[in-house]
């Protein structure tokens, strides 16, 4: 591909992105990026379905060879904008601080040019615009439940990245990000007044207790092992004076070792359960994973190393982190593997992690996305 070519891709890649800066949506609820995308590859010539679920699109080109699969995130955050660009966003509320945008720009833009090419595809791409990865409820599981992967051989996604610098590609062989769950446990005792608490059952002792007693078992546990047990919640009770008939704790617990996690789903019943019947009180226990660890496969990087230095990218590894992405539902269908295109530009102050009310990238490292995605298909064997 000339840089003619590939410019012209960029350019269009970050209209789109702008375009949908403006109108950031959230969760399933995106009728209008929907409906943007769909008409963008309608004007292609691409025919897409929502037969996977709300607000998700996927379409098919080639006509040969393995299939391989592309994914972008569509959803934005609830977030109010504060990065002052012109193209900020016009939703009170909601932000596009996770650089969605600019994934759902970078597949487009790779739509757009393996049509021009379809004939000529060593192999069969099937593109996935997906809902809700920022979601309580998983757009990547709703649409792999739904039977988006049938058929795939292989998948990859990108994600935009402001610690690494604009123009870099960046990935990490094997494990890469961990599994979540979202843990939720609610004790429940019975009120009294403050000053006969001996004729209650206090809610926030127990959630004390079990909060301290929790982070020793899983350190315990953990030994050497990576891992995140971190409280974001610990709330009850509604007045001084009385004592909390109810207490809530919200966890978010990531992981890689699924032994380890299963001892410490265990541990943490029987600890919770043991402090509430000691009080007298009870507890419920919301134990769910959102998502499991991503694994980036070998064989999958290998190729993608090679291809993307062939095409003179500058390349570099990164590492691991304790973060999730929803895109492990995928892998437990395929292998496949995630990569990272460098947005930080410090000049323009572009520095800021994601998830930022101030989160802006340079858009210039939107480039290497697209060239990487194309390269891959182009040259695959």
């Amino acid at each position: 591909m000339n840089a003619d070519v590939l410019n012209r891709l960029h350019a269009y890649a970050v209209k789109i992105r702008r375009n949908l800066h403006e109108y950031p949506e959230v969760g399933f609820d995106l009728p209008r990026t929907a409906a943007l995308i769909k008409s963008e590859l309608e004007n292609m010539g691409i025919e897409s379905t929502d037969r996977y679920g709300p607000c998700s699109l996927a379409a098919e080109l080639g006509n040969k060879g393995p299939l391989i699969a592309l994914r972008a995130d569509t959803d934005a955050l609830p977030v109010e904008e504060k990065t002052g660009l012109p193209y900020a966003s016009k939703i009170k509320g909601q932000m596009h601080a996770c650089g969605h945008d600019s994934h759902t720009g970078v597949l487009l833009a790779v739509a757009r040019y393996l049509k021009e090419q379809e004939e000529n595809l060593p192999c069969r791409v099937r593109l996935i615009f997906q809902p809700s990865e920022e979601g309580a409820i998983s757009g990547a599981k709703m649409m792999v439940e739904n039977g988006v992967m049938e058929g795939v051989d292989h998948i990859l996604c990108t994600h935009c990245e402001n610690a690494l610098e604009a123009g870099k590609i960046g990935y990490c062989a094997g494990d890469y990000m961990a599994a979540c769950v979202p843990l939720t446990i609610v004790f429940h005792g019975h009120t009294a007044h403050a000053a006969l608490r001996q004729g209650g059952v206090d809610a926030i002792l127990m959630g004390v207790k079990a909060y301290e007693e929790l982070h020793v078992m899983a350190e315990k546990e953990a030994g050497n092992l990576p891992y995140i047990w971190s409280t974001g919640v610990l709330s009850g009770g509604t007045a001084h004076n009385v004592i909390a008939d109810r207490c809530e704790m919200q966890i978010s617990f990531r992981f890689y070792d699924n032994a380890f996690a299963a001892r410490v789903r265990e541990n943490t019943f029987s600890i919770c359960e043991k402090i509430a019947k000691e009080a007298g009180g009870s507890v419920e226990i919301d134990w769910h994973m959102s998502t499991g660890p991503i694994y980036n496969d070998p064989k999958v990087i290998a190729r993608f190393d090679a291809i993307t230095r062939v095409q003179g990218m500058e390349v570099t590894s990164i590492p691991r982190r304790m973060s999730s992405e929803d895109f492990a539902w995928y892998l437990e269908k395929a292998p496949g593997m995630i990569f990272r295109f460098g947005t930080r530009n410090e000049t323009m102050g572009c520095t800021q992690l994601a998830h930022r009310n101030d989160f802006c990238m340079d858009e210039s490292g939107m480039k290497a996305a697209i060239q990487a995605f194309i390269a891959y298909i182009l040259e695959y064997k």
